[in-house]
């Protein structure tokens, strides 16, 4: 199935991650990472239901790039949460599956 990109939550393709720089965060929620052991070793893990407005993330220098599983709401909201602070957020289209068949899964 195709995601239908919202034009206001900036995202970018998982083939553009390394050149973008900055955080890599993985907000997928813990069942889906137990049911999938592949990580990226680059990303740092937020629970997304401990991401508020009070996150030691939302006062983080720099660009931020957040991935689920599949590129849907929980890294759109945690993008938009962050922008809404100020930072430089976008998320991976596509999620962690798009990561993987990109081939920049590290």
């Amino acid at each position: 199935m195709t995601a239908v990109q919202n034009p206001y939550i900036p995202s970018i393709p998982a083939r553009e991650i390394a050149a973008r720089g900055g955080r890599l965060v993985d907000v997928r929620k813990a069942p889906a990472r137990q049911a999938d052991p592949r990580r990226d070793g680059r990303a740092e893990w937020i629970d997304p239901f401990d991401l508020g407005h009070d996150h030691p993330l939302m006062q983080a220098k720099g660009p931020i790039t957040f991935f689920c599983v599949a590129g849907h709401e929980v890294s759109q909201f945690a993008c938009v949460l962050a922008r809404l602070h100020g930072r430089d957020a976008v998320f991976v289209e596509g999620g962690f599956a798009a990561m993987m068949d990109a081939g920049v899964v590290q």
